[in-house]
């Protein structure tokens, strides 16, 4: 579903990332692990458009986008949740819904909202209310379903759990299975180290921006050298 190749990426003279080469399964999940400052912010940004590449290429099924802008890639089939929300506070949940599904024709924006309420029905108690006045779990359930309203292949999600409470990371997480089992592909972006190797089929380490383990979930969770690359990683919510 998507290879990066050699991939150096940044924002304007600063390197973030690093000849960085990685792959996307498709209907897996790839989980994007390091600790802060390790360049898994900036490659999923890289991916979804948002910061320039210097060197490599960005395939998406096949096709070579490494000069597309965010709308093509949107429209093309990826979604992206990205970290801190970045809702339209002022509006309500039913309007960021209707925002995300705004390159898809009016029935299918209804049929979505519909879906993604089903999803997580405490957004439907809240439809009319701001984005701005919901918990930081709502506000992560609706930047997901926002991501979902395109009705993406490929789904970017970065820092799945942070700042949420306990009960609101596994409402977000049992979607993410229910997504998966219906083959969704999915690029994970994770603090918890715990929780991404609880649902991720396969798994990258990045440090200073560079690849320093991949392998499986299974190998990760018996690994001590992934263990020690990912130092600095809250490994518990």
């Amino acid at each position: 579903m998507l290879r990066l190749e050699s991939l150096s990426c940044g924002y304007g003279q600063m390197r973030a990332v690093h000849a960085l080469d990685l792959e996307a399964r498709t209907g897996r999940i790839t989980a994007l692990l390091g600790a802060n400052g390790a360049g898994k912010s900036s490659t999923i940004m890289c991916i979804a458009g948002h910061v320039d590449v210097f060197e490599g290429r960005v395939l998406y099924k096949e096709a070579a986008i490494t000069g597309w802008n965010p709308m093509q890639r949107v429209k093309a089939g990826i979604g992206l949740v990205p970290e801190g929300r970045r809702l339209f506070s002022s509006l309500s949940v039913r309007e960021n819904l209707v925002i995300g599904g705004y390159c898809r024709a009016k029935a299918d924006t209804a049929a979505g909202v519909d879906q993604v309420v089903q999803m997580f029905p405490r957004l439907g108690e809240r439809f009319h209310q701001r984005a701005g006045s919901l918990s930081g779990g709502e506000q992560q359930m609706l930047s997901i379903g926002r991501a979902l309203m395109s009705q993406p292949e490929l789904l970017l999600i970065d820092e799945l759990s942070l700042g949420l409470m306990p009960k609101a990371i596994d409402i977000c997480y049992a979607v993410i299975a229910d997504l998966k089992a219906k083959g969704m592909t999915i690029v994970l972006v994770e603090q918890s180290t715990q929780r991404a190797l609880e649902v991720a089929d396969d798994v990258t380490v990045l440090e200073s921006g560079a690849v320093v383990w991949r392998g499986s979930a299974q190998d990760a969770r018996e690994s001590t050298e992934m263990i020690d690359a990912s130092l600095g990683l809250t490994r518990n919510v």
